[in-house]
């Protein structure tokens, strides 16, 4: 399948546009947003903009940096997918209440087909606790709570303002498939963190184009960060046949969330690790005084990561549509 003509044309001229390096949680955040905005029904968009200006930081994070002449409900609400990122910084102001590391992924093993990790570091069955006692202790956790909370009225509004965040959030995250995923291999036996212990070139002999597996992934649909070009991007995968509803019914069809997680897991066992044959070197001989030979990406993984992404990003902005059509007007055909 390949994208449209002229949406392959402008994910290319994207992709040379200078920006912040923040990837899945930036640029396909806010892209995922801007498709759920479109998607929604007039009731409920007009519920979840009315609820976000509830938001404690609504002025001064969600809006802050609008373009001139940009719709400050769509802005928000955009910006709002990115909220759970903002507050990792620990100069945030909400940063000690708000902050939850564990919440954005969800270490489901695979490990490499002939090996066993050593007893000390076998995948366990369930994922550690978190960094709240009794709270969600991964992604599939955190979404199901943050949903109920969206949905309980006796949740104060600006609590269910940022629930809303975490929603849009983690619709995104779950569907980023190193967010699903641990490897274990001989080269790994503890784990590769999501792809974060894996480093390779983007481009074979290039030097500069190294970076770990899970940043390659993440950075797929781009680092840039003009809400425009975003809107353009968002409009370009909504308008590929391609990606229509219609195309995309089965995937739609499904509502559990531990099903999403399981669904990027396995996508990132074939496309991103290629089925254990990708190659890479560790972080930490990356790190150590020996030179290593870091090895690229295979020719076409780049391009077909960039066809892959976009259908990712696509599936979670409708399927978080769903969800909050489903919550805030429930009598909107679904």
């Amino acid at each position: 399948m390949e994208l449209a003509g002229t949406f392959r044309l402008l994910v290319i001229c994207l992709a040379l546009v200078p920006g912040w390096a923040l990837g899945w949680d930036n640029t396909g955040h806010e892209t995922m947003a801007a498709i759920t905005f479109a998607e929604l029904s007039p009731a409920a968009r007009a519920a979840v903009t009315g609820l976000l200006k509830e938001h404690p930081r609504y002025e001064k994070d969600l809006l802050a940096g609008k373009p001139e002449g940009m719709d400050a409900d769509e802005y928000a609400f955009m910006i709002a997918a990115t909220w759970p990122d903002m507050v990792r910084a620990q100069n945030h102001p909400m940063h000690f209440v708000a902050n939850h590391p564990a919440w954005h992924y969800i270490d489901i093993a695979y490990v490499q087909p002939g090996f066993t990790p050593p007893p000390a570091t076998q995948p366990a069955a369930q994922p550690a606790v978190g960094d709240a006692a009794n709270g969600p202790r991964d992604i599939v956790e955190a979404l199901t709570k943050m949903t109920a909370d969206l949905t309980n009225p006796s949740v104060a509004p600006g609590d269910r303002a940022i629930a809303l965040c975490w929603v849009l959030h983690l619709c995104g995250d779950i569907h980023q498939p190193l967010h699903a995923t641990d490897y274990f291999s001989p080269q790994f036996p503890e784990g590769d963190k999501g792809g974060n212990s894996i480093i390779i070139l983007r481009v074979p002999n290039v030097y500069y184009t190294k970076t770990n597996l899970h940043a390659l992934w993440d950075e797929m649909l781009g680092t840039y960060d003009s809400p425009r070009l975003i809107g353009y991007l968002a409009q370009g995968l909504r308008s590929d046949p391609d990606f229509s509803r219609e195309k995309l019914k089965d995937a739609l069809a499904v509502r559990d969330f531990a099903a999403w997680a399981q669904e990027s897991h396995d996508l990132a066992v074939t496309h991103c690790y290629l089925n254990g044959t990708l190659q890479g070197v560790s972080a930490d001989a990356a790190r150590g005084d020996a030179p290593v030979q870091v090895p690229a990406v295979p020719p076409g993984y780049i391009e077909a990561g960039e066809q892959f992404a976009a259908r990712r990003i696509i599936t979670a902005g409708y399927r978080a549509a769903d969800l909050l059509n489903l919550i805030f007007d429930p009598e909107h055909p679904h």
